[in-house]
């Protein structure tokens, strides 16, 4: 008998898992946490309608020594709707790396993904994060195949508090409404299929606490009007009730020019880096999506948005692939940024859909990786 058993977590097993999470992160000058606080299942509500997450337990005590999750939604695939997995959250506290852990658990993701819900899974791996790249992409052990798919630009933008630009001649900005909502489905099956795995996204994804876009309500969504036709969207996603980031500490300079960066960022009507301890103010874009690429207008959306009243003057984090026609416009607003590696992950039984991918570009929606 081996040392771990691996099954399905269960609702039982959320406090330890949001224990996990709060135990690993993110290392750099500025350690971080990604946390799922009150509730573990709660949160992953906004990754997918079908969601799994596998635990790696330690026969000898019960603990979790690790876990990842398998989500699988519909998205429009050279143009079609198809189901498509993403596997995220992969996590192994460090008592139970190089256990061998790793391997017996992509062997059980292996069984499960015999159910034939989709043939393609999306993930991504942090920029820089080489031991991970080095042992996921080696193919050994029964490891599927990842084949990379380039760079995932997540840039972080001030809430200035001020209007910078105006939108095109003949276009109109204004907060959606109930009203709005057949226009904003037309435009999103109009528009959505030029991006590749660009979500197929119903009414019950916005209207729903249990749904996609949990915390997100329709006047959150910026829209852009031309001649009454919906021509852009951009969406204030603030998911700090549910997904937070947390600052475990700071390294190097950080540890001491975070007071003076505070005062600067006060007087220049930016955000503050918060204590160790305490969450950064995030807000999420989501669906930034314009017809015809038009950055012009998707800049306009973007000063629009980020120049709403905010009593903490949050970042905005907007997430786009490095071949999306509007990087230009976040790259011109960003202060920073974060970068992933996108990789298509998939078995024998995937390999023909991968190969028949055409050139559109990657679409990921941040606010559910």
């Amino acid at each position: 008998m081996t040392r771990y058993h691996f099954e399905l977590a269960t609702p039982e097993d959320d406090a330890e898992l949001r224990d996990i999470l709060a135990a690993t992160g993110m290392d750099g000058p500025i350690s971080v946490a990604f946390r799922r606080e009150p509730s573990f299942f709660e949160a992953a509500v906004v990754e997918g309608p079908f969601h799994q997450t596998i635990v790696g337990r330690d026969r000898r005590d019960g603990r979790i020594g690790g876990f990842g999750s398998r989500s699988i939604r519909w998205r429009y695939v050279n143009g079609q709707p198809a189901p498509i997995g993403y596997l995220s959250s992969l996590r192994v506290l460090p008592a139970y790396r190089n256990l061998g852990l790793l391997a017996r658990g992509y062997a059980f993701l292996r069984e499960l993904h015999a159910d034939n819900r989709t043939p393609l899974y999306l993930t991504t791996i942090a920029e820089g994060n080489e031991q991970a790249l080095k042992i996921l992409t080696s193919g050994r052990a029964g490891l599927p195949t990842y084949h990379e798919a380039g760079r995932f630009h997540t840039a972080v933008i001030p809430a200035s508090g001020r209007a910078r630009r105006k939108p095109p001649r003949g276009v109109k900005l204004r907060m959606a409404h109930a009203g709005d909502l057949p226009r904003l489905f037309e435009f999103l099956q109009r528009n959505g299929p030029r991006r590749q795995f660009f979500p197929v996204y119903q009414a019950d994804d916005f209207q729903a606490t249990t749904a996609t876009f949990r915390g997100l309500t329709l006047p959150d969504l910026c829209l852009a009007f031309r001649h009454d036709r919906i021509v852009g969207v951009l969406g204030r996603w603030d998911q700090r009730g549910f997904r937070q980031t947390v600052v475990q500490s700071y390294r190097g300079p950080l540890r001491w020019l975070r007071p003076v960066y505070n005062v600067a960022a006060v007087m220049r009507h930016r955000p503050k880096l918060p204590r160790a301890g305490e969450s950064f103010a995030f807000i999420t874009g989501a669906l930034p999506l314009v017809e015809d690429d038009d950055a012009e207008i998707f800049g306009a959306m973007i000063d629009y948005q980020t120049s709403r009243p905010a009593e903490d003057r949050p970042f905005w984090l907007i997430g786009l692939h490095e071949r999306d026609a509007l990087l230009p416009a976040i790259r011109a607003r960003q202060v920073t940024s974060y970068i992933t590696r996108l990789y298509y992950v998939s078995w024998e039984d995937g390999a023909k859909l991968r190969a028949a991918l055409d050139d559109r570009s990657p679409y990921l929606e941040l606010g559910s990786l």
